[in-house]
């Protein structure tokens, strides 16, 4: 059966969440059209996007979703039909440097983008219009187990307040929460890129054990929002599950282990540390609407290393030794 035609908003599509999710449905649904709206600020970018043989299918748009002007406006352009809204202000506070900038764009920023959606999907409270009435609002949260910082909590404000939407209003919403994200795409400056980058210049120290983090590989993240996406049930938050639960210890005798495959002369200290890796890592398989992780933590790693190989040039220098 062929899935009906979709113009869906994707918000901060030219970060490492959204840009991996952009490609996913530009790929697997060819009746689907994508608008990509990013403010770009040093955590997103543009080169992540690159789809010429889709073009017909994708557009850019540079805003600023704390602009309700400008959402509404894109309301006009297109006629889109959903949101899939990544965009948030993630980065630390050093960077940021205004404490505002969390309020102003993960908190009033949703609510100018569910204002617009009300605005061009309900007649009134609890009454979509018949053109929209399978359109949806699909918002990724966190999981519990985040650190209390201001990007989280700035995040469950948000989340309580896109359901009291949904419960004054009935605009369909689900909500997609999620544990640390890793793969190809992610900003240099995340912790298992920025590791992969140092390992591969041989300055990757072994640290304390450190944070225990619930690791999920990005695609089966893709996968899981596709699923929640179209099967659930609207106003429910769903939770998902990780590919494995890691201490920074554990991870970064992962990364050593897994690069020196791709070099010669350590077969022994690799068996030596894959033994200790085999029982460091268990695969939590939490399941969203049927669906749960299946890349195993490994592969994950090995496409996400190959891919900072590539970015950061070191293919090369291996097929030379």
């Amino acid at each position: 059966m062929a899935v009906s035609a979709k113009t869906i908003l994707v918000t901060g599509g030219h970060g490492f969440i959204g840009s991996n999710m952009i490609h996913y449905y530009l790929n697997k649904y060819p009746n689907y059209q994508i608008v990509n709206i990013d403010y770009n600020t040093e955590a997103a970018n543009p080169e992540n996007i690159h789809c010429p043989e889709q073009a017909n299918r994708y557009s850019f748009h540079h805003v600023d979703i704390r602009n309700a002007y400008a959402i509404s406006y894109l309301f006009e352009l297109y006629d889109i039909t959903d949101i899939i809204h990544f965009a948030a202000e993630t980065r630390s506070m050093d960077r940021v440097g205004e404490i505002r900038l969390y309020e102003q764009t993960n908190v009033l920023g949703t609510m100018n983008l569910l204002h617009a959606a009300q605005s061009a999907w309900m007649v009134d409270n609890h009454q979509p219009k018949s053109r929209y009435a399978a359109s949806r609002f699909h918002y990724l949260s966190l999981a519990g187990a985040q650190a209390n910082t201001l990007y989280s909590e700035s995040k469950g404000r948000a989340d309580r307040m896109i359901q009291s939407f949904h419960e004054k209003h009935g605009l369909d919403i689900v909500i997609t929460a999620s544990p640390d994200i890793f793969g190809p795409m992610q900003q240099d400056d995340e912790l298992i890129p920025g590791s992969i980058q140092r390992a591969l210049e041989g300055e990757l120290a072994i640290p304390e054990r450190g944070q225990l983090r619930n690791w999920l590989f990005v695609g089966d993240l893709c996968e899981a929002i596709d699923t929640v996406f179209h099967l659930g049930d609207a106003g429910q938050r769903y939770d998902i599950g990780s590919n494995a639960i890691l201490d920074d210890q554990q991870l970064a005798r992962q990364i050593n282990a897994l690069l020196r495959e791709n070099f010669p002369g350590n077969d022994q200290d690799l068996i030596q540390e894959n033994a200790i890796l085999s029982t460091a890592h268990p695969t939590a398989q939490k399941q969203v609407l049927g669906f749960a992780p299946f890349t195993p933590f490994e592969t994950g790693m090995r496409i996400t290393i190959e891919w900072c190989m590539k970015k950061y040039k070191y293919a090369d220098s291996i097929k030379k030794q």
